[in-house]
């Protein structure tokens, strides 16, 4: 379920081209959404935004391109009634938990192989802690 729901993939693109047109001394900036004051809370819903073209966090929300996520915690990955999922995921047999759902969006594709979200996937835990704070808190987990 989650991992349809994390079709985050293909909802946010890669990471920021950050390269400079000139020379300078002083470094790139290595993000686009973090911002030291930030909390957890309030990174996490920016990072979010990469997520919300394919799929919805409200109780009884529509599936989009990869499924509603509402009550993912606990849910056994690719059960969510109404949406078609790969046969990898409905055969995972993972329950949705803050460590699998942080592998899962770490690396979709090997997470699960075969599935079909097409998100590449966040690298730096700090985000996916931050992703799954809110989601936690806006899905009833």
């Amino acid at each position: 379920m989650l991992a349809a729901a994390l079709v985050i993939t293909g909802c946010g693109g890669s990471e920021p081209d950050n390269t400079a047109t000139e020379t300078t001394t002083a470094p790139a900036a290595t993000t686009q959404t973090a911002k030291p004051e930030m909390t957890p809370m309030e990174r996490g819903a920016i990072l979010y935004k990469r997520c919300r073209a394919c799929h919805t966090l409200d109780d009884g929300g529509r599936h989009k391109v990869g499924p509603n996520l509402w009550n993912i915690y606990g849910r056994t990955a690719g059960t969510m009634e109404g949406f078609n999922y790969s046969k990898s995921m409905t055969a995972s047999e993972i329950v949705w938990t803050d460590e699998t759902l942080s592998d899962y969006i770490e690396n979709p594709s090997k997470y699960i192989a075969g599935n079909r979200m097409s998100f590449v996937g966040l690298r730096k835990a700090e985000d996916r802690a931050a992703l799954l704070e809110y989601l936690r808190a806006e899905t009833g987990g």
